[in-house]
């Protein structure tokens, strides 16, 4: 849907994180950090280790914009300026059944024809294969539609046709075009799919609109109105929580400047408003019917589903004549003024559409044959979306706009979604239980239980939460979410929750923000955090603040590389010692100095278990903590760095399966 705006919009910065050292950094670095981490160590010391950069975050985050960003900057020499060739490809569009050369393969996206002879081909192939010049942009690794990048791959030919995907992997591992500059996108858990082969060693996420991008956005978007709409958002966590995706806080900013939305809790909901403005808007050129209007629109969604289905974003003439869409016919949105070829203005709305498309007019039996396909991640954010739609007050709302007397098996559908939703979470709880003494393949899990948790926040309905629940078991293992947004999906199931749960948190290298949010969200539901394990963030005030929110609670909590930690080890052993029972406490690669020690030993008294992994702390510092010790016979200390202090102590040496 078109956003009129009177002034222009300049560029703010999308936050991008180094994975390795939790540091922001930005595209010029990009290579720049690939480079320090192959000069740390041999075993980073190769090509791959320097040429191969990974960007990862969730759908709509930013990934293409950065992409894009990066081929404009090497265009004006801003960015990698001996770059002589660069090939963009989207994963999207490349069949992965049809063989071909190296030259067919990086030119799967060239608006040109590329027509050379087979000696011209092979020739230009040996020039680029060494030539250090050359940068490759992969974007959307997890929308290709093949599943075996998970296996090894035979080396292919220089000049030889092979499967687009041992292309790929011989791109990876730099068997193919040696020195090219490669990066490639994806959301977060594709990458570890993966054959070990063709990992990357630097990791990049993209982690959307943090505050001070918010701020400018924001004001640019609402002038002084601003103050007062962040108001509403810091009034409304289930509104903020949305708004790290760039897209998500455009449409919740202007929904809240036209005096709704403080109500809304999904991104369907935001979506519908803005749908509902535009129809009742002078969107439209003259007097046209409302139904007629909801007829052109059903055309429009068809077009969408159709346009996914093809894996095709960019339209032409012939695609709207096959959905009988009738480009002059008084609709004024931008998808439909393009003279040749014409695109969605933003992805979520191509995807949205096909989210109404298939919930409101594909029929039953065809909606059921299609749910296998449902499994391929482009359909990720349209099967959330369609979930949005089974909620009751949206199906109303989107019945105003599309003709109901189009609308076929709705009812039907939502009970499909429904079932695909607690047969999902039942395997889900299966494989919890089956796995409890199988730690890391447990939490592996918890991206998908976060995603089943999106789609129950974005479904939105008490009665679905009650069923959803019944199938998850008491004690939950997950990763805490990386972005704002999935924190919101979590918080969401558990304050609908009304039975008890235990919940095991490990937080690796995520952001304060979002850790912050999560643990305010979850206190007062009915859910314990009983275990958290924290690791590689800086510690603040507000977040400490959060983290006592649930201490007493809590029977294990574990600190690796935390910074800033000293500065609260005061208020953390004071709430330690004013516990009710005793806590296993871990405080792994730390330094600790004089009052850090002090503050320990004061509270050792309460602490069941104290590992002190990968920690320095000095021989007086440890006879400080000996006398503690000897006083409480009953502590066990499963480990003290370096070795010598265990045997300076004189207490058991155990370990602790845990890393």
């Amino acid at each position: 849907m078109p956003i009129q705006l009177d002034r222009k919009i300049e560029p703010v910065r999308l936050e991008v994180l180094d994975i390795r050292n939790n540091s922001s950094v930005t595209i010029d670095q990009l290579f720049d950090k690939a480079l320090e981490k192959a000069q740390t160590g041999t075993k980073f010391s190769s090509t791959k280790a320097t040429n191969f950069v990974w960007v990862v975050g969730p759908h709509g985050v930013g990934k293409t914009t950065l992409l894009k960003m990066m081929v404009n900057k090497i265009l004006k020499h801003e960015f990698l300026p001996d770059t002589e060739y660069i090939f963009f490809i989207n994963v999207k569009d490349i069949d992965f059944n049809k063989e071909m050369t190296l030259l067919e393969f990086l030119t799967t996206n060239s608006r040109v024809k590329v027509n050379y002879t087979e000696e011209e081909s092979k020739a230009l192939i040996t020039f680029l294969h060494n030539n250090p010049n050359v940068a490759i942009f992969f974007d959307g690794l997890d929308e290709a539609s093949t599943k075996e990048f998970a296996m090894i791959s035979h080396v292919c030919k220089l000049d030889g046709k092979s499967k687009p995907v041992n292309i790929m992997k011989n791109l990876f591992n730099f068997t193919l075009l040696p020195k090219a500059k490669i990066v490639v996108t994806s959301t977060p858990g594709l990458m570890y799919k993966l054959h070990p082969d063709y990992r990357p060693t630097s990791i990049f996420e993209v982690l959307g609109l943090l505050e001070e991008a918010k701020k400018n956005l924001g004001t640019q978007l609402c002038g002084e109105k601003y103050p007062a709409i962040k108001k509403i958002l810091d009034q409304h966590p289930n509104l903020a929580r949305l708004c790290d995706l760039p897209i998500n806080f455009i449409l919740i900013v202007f929904c809240l400047l036209s005096n709704e939305g403080s109500d809304i809790k999904t991104i369907t909901q935001v979506l519908i408003v803005s749908m509902t403005r535009f129809v009742e808007s002078s969107h439209l050129k003259g007097e046209v019917p409302l139904d007629k209007v909801g007829a052109e629109m059903v055309k429009l969604a068809h077009l969408a589903y159709k346009g996914l289905q093809q894996r095709k974003l960019v339209f032409e003439k012939t695609d709207f004549d096959d959905v009988e869409l009738d480009k002059s016919f008084g609709l004024r949105i931008k998808i439909l003024e393009g003279n040749k070829r014409s695109y969605f203005t933003h992805h979520t709305w191509h995807e949205f559409y096909a989210a109404v498309y298939l919930m409101l007019f594909v029929s039953c039996p065809e909606f059921e044959q299609l749910k296998s396909t449902f499994k391929d991640t482009q359909w990720s954010v349209v099967i959330k979306f369609m979930f949005g739609i089974c909620n009751p007050h949206a199906y109303n709302q989107l019945k105003l706009i599309f003709p109901a007397t189009m609308i076929k098996d709705y009812e039907e559908k939502k009970k499909l979604m429904e079932s695909m939703m607690m047969v999902s979470m039942m395997m889900e709880s299966m494989m919890m239980e089956l796995m409890m003494s199988m730690m890391m393949q447990l939490l592996d899990c918890s991206e998908d239980l976060i995603q089943r948790f999106g789609w129950l926040h974005e479904y939105n309905d008490d009665e679905t939460s009650r069923k959803f629940e019944d199938y998850l078991p008491v004690e939950l293992y997950m990763w805490v979410p990386k972005h704002l947004h999935e924190v919101g999906d979590l918080v969401y199931a558990l304050k609908s929750f009304t039975k008890p749960h235990k919940l095991a948190l490990h937080s690796n290298r995520t952001t304060t923000e979002v850790l912050e949010s999560l643990l305010r969200g979850i206190h007062g539901t009915t859910t314990t955090i009983t275990e958290l394990n924290i690791y590689g963030i800086v510690m603040k005030d507000s977040l400490m603040e959060s983290l006592l929110l649930h201490l007493e609670a809590m029977e294990r909590l574990w600190f690796g590389d935390v910074t800033n930690l000293s500065s609260y080890m005061e208020s953390l052993s004071n709430a330690i010692n004013q516990r009710s029972n005793k806590i296993q406490l871990g405080l792994m690669k730390h330094k600790l100095n004089d009052d850090d020690v002090m503050y320990l030993a004061g509270c050792l008294g309460n602490i069941s278990l104290l590992d002190m992994r990968d920690t320095n702390i000095s021989s007086e510092h440890c006879s400080v903590l000996k006398q503690a010790i000897e006083q409480l016979p009953s502590i066990q200390v499963h480990q003290l760095y370096p070795d010598i202090l265990s045997t300076y102590l004189n207490v058991a040496r155990n370990w602790l399966h845990w890393e």
